[in-house]
């Protein structure tokens, strides 16, 4: 059963074949930031290889599918193999450490030793501003390109402890020869990613929850625009391990947001002083059986950091505004709720 099974498999993915090379190989292709990314490309005309690791409901015309994930470097090879640059979208977002190690991390260094192996032109790698430090940037100064990366990553947890270690491989790979260029998107939202998370608020019988008073700003940014940067890296051909950050100009606070989205429901806020002494109180049992808190005062402390933002180096590097804008984003995806 289980050689039929292989052999009908392999059937299936009989018709998709591979040029020898492409403009542009893409991991992540099956996320919406990269689902988003390759349609763009496809619609510029750029002949585009994507990393996928099944038979695409709707593939989309014109593209070779090379099937595998970002942890086996074999299909990475396939997937780099003849390309000119390479965007790499793909990660981990949900799972447990050896999820996000494998998926972020692993995959990540599979990417660029394949990008060096092969001789790339340009690696676009996307990071997160997670990797900053949220909770010791608080003192007035505006979140940028050159703030303090997160010195106590494992406690604020997978995700952002993946994402950072990936990005330190990339700016290693850079200081050793490889033409890269590093995006730090904030707040992604559009095209599936929804709008309103934990760091907004969180539904509770009915109504939104808020870890605070509501007016924490929101690095705010809609999946467009972000396309529209990653296409404005590849265009521009920066490789010089440049490090931009995302975010829209217009910053909304949670409280804002809401007005907008919240869809009318009964907005409930708890107290910070509060928040931090439950975050302090969970410490200890969860330690006693081996585990983190997820609301351990540290990590709520960085979720909740009154911070400032900006993108200049994104309009100076990738000539880079939001074209559609938080305001209207929001209102394509209320409107479309």
């Amino acid at each position: 059963m289980a050689r039929a099974a292989e052999a009908a498999h392999a059937a299936a993915r009989a018709p998709f074949t591979v040029a020898l090379t492409c403009d542009v190989a893409l991991t992540g292709a099956s996320g919406a930031l990269g689902g988003a990314t390759l349609r763009r490309l496809v619609a510029d005309g750029t002949r585009v290889r994507a990393l996928v690791r099944r038979i695409p409901a709707a593939p989309v015309a014109g593209v070779d599918y090379v099937f595998g994930d970002l942890g086996d470097p074999d299909a990475v090879d396939r997937l780099v193999a003849g390309a000119r640059r390479v965007i790499h979208v793909g990660a981990a977002t949900r799972g447990g450490w050896r999820d996000h190690q494998v998926g972020t991390i692993v995959g990540t260094q599979n990417v660029i030793d394949s990008c060096r192996r092969h001789g790339v032109a340009q690696l676009v790698h996307i990071s997160s501003m997670s990797v900053i430090d949220w909770a010791g940037s608080s003192a007035g100064e505006p979140v940028s390109e050159t703030t303090a990366l997160e010195p106590r990553a494992e406690e604020r947890g997978a995700y952002t402890r993946a994402k950072l270690e990936a990005e330190q491989r990339v700016t290693d790979a850079v200081a050793r020869g490889l033409p890269a260029v590093i995006l730090r998107p904030g707040q992604i939202f559009g095209g599936g990613i929804p709008l309103i998370n934990g760091a907004v608020a969180r539904a509770a019988r009915g109504r939104w929850l808020v870890l605070g008073d509501g007016t924490l700003t929101l690095p705010l940014v809609y999946i467009d625009d972000v396309v529209d940067a990653i296409v404005a890296a590849v265009d521009r051909g920066l490789t010089g391990g440049e490090v931009i950050q995302l975010v829209d100009r217009d910053l909304l606070t949670q409280r804002e947001v809401l007005d907008r989205a919240g869809g009318g429901r009964r907005v409930v806020r708890v107290p910070r002083p509060l928040l931090f002494a439950l975050g302090k109180l969970s410490e200890l049992p969860l330690a006693l059986v081996g585990r983190s808190s997820p609301v351990a005062l540290y990590r709520l402390r960085s979720a909740l950091a009154r911070l400032r933002f900006e993108s200049d180096r994104a309009a100076r590097l990738l000539d880079w505004t939001p074209r559609v804008g938080v305001r209207e984003g929001i209102r394509r995806e209320t409107a479309g709720a």
